[in-house]
């Protein structure tokens, strides 16, 4: 089963994506989801979020400026996210590796914090 990953852009098929927590980018949706007063599982930046959904992963890539869009591999034990009300269609592991660059940009997205 293919997983997908939107994100920071400019990464190569062998980089790894590692959460947060081990990047120190403060460029994260948790962020504005803390800002909304989500619980603490939907802000967690200990987690890579990868999805069987490349729709859904090209949505959360629009959130960064030319965020691109990665086929990736989950590494580590892969857990269902807790936020997702879809069964299967959203993940949570502790890295994933880009196995191909599905889209090099999408339309960046504004987020209302009103």
């Amino acid at each position: 089963m293919p997983y997908f990953h939107g994100g920071h852009p400019g990464l190569k098929p062998g980089a790894l994506i590692l959460p947060p927590d081990q990047t120190g980018t403060n460029h994260r949706l948790s962020a504005v989801s803390a800002e909304l007063g989500a619980p603490a599982h939907a802000i967690r930046t200990d987690v890579v979020y990868v999805t069987t959904g490349r729709d859904v992963a090209r949505a959360y890539a629009a959130f960064y400026p030319d965020g691109a869009l990665y086929r990736v591999q989950p590494h580590g034990q892969l857990e269902p996210d807790p936020d997702c009300a879809e069964p299967g269609l959203s993940w949570q592991c502790p890295a994933a590796e880009v196995v191909a660059v599905a889209a090099a940009a999408a339309r960046r997205l504004s987020v209302d914090r009103a």
